[in-house]
């Protein structure tokens, strides 16, 4: 039995839900990091954030072609959520320059991702 296969994101179906997960694992181990209050305040509130956003994917997948810009309009507002509130940590100093940028990299790629998806059903109806 392969022991890896619960690491192998690429069996999923939707792109987008690959990239939140790798973001996911990438802010989990830095929540561990931050001062007790960020933690449990600013911390908290982006891990929801984007378990949130994995929801709200997982659903417009499965979801009429009428709902399902209204939803990615949804997921879009948490992405750019989530890229102010990773500019709130850096800007109070919680986070540190490198490991901002490779978040706001990540969250650059997976909102050109939703805006892709949010034209595609523009153009389905």
């Amino acid at each position: 039995m392969n022991t890896n296969t619960h690491k192998d994101f690429s069996k999923l179906e939707i792109p987008v839900v690959i990239k939140l997960f790798v973001l996911y694992e990438i802010v989990h181990k830095l929540i561990f990091t931050l001062p007790k209050h960020e933690r449990y305040t600013l911390g908290e509130k982006v891990e929801r954030t984007i378990l949130d956003t994995v929801e709200l994917f997982v659903f417009v997948n499965h979801i009429s072609k009428y709902e399902k810009e209204r939803v990615l309009a949804q997921a879009n507002s948490k992405i750019e959520l989530l890229k102010i509130l990773f500019r709130i940590s850096l800007n109070c100093k919680i986070i540190e320059d490198k490991k901002y940028l490779e978040i706001e990299c990540r969250l650059q790629e997976i909102g050109k991702m939703t805006q892709g998806w949010i034209r595609y059903a523009r153009s389905m109806i």
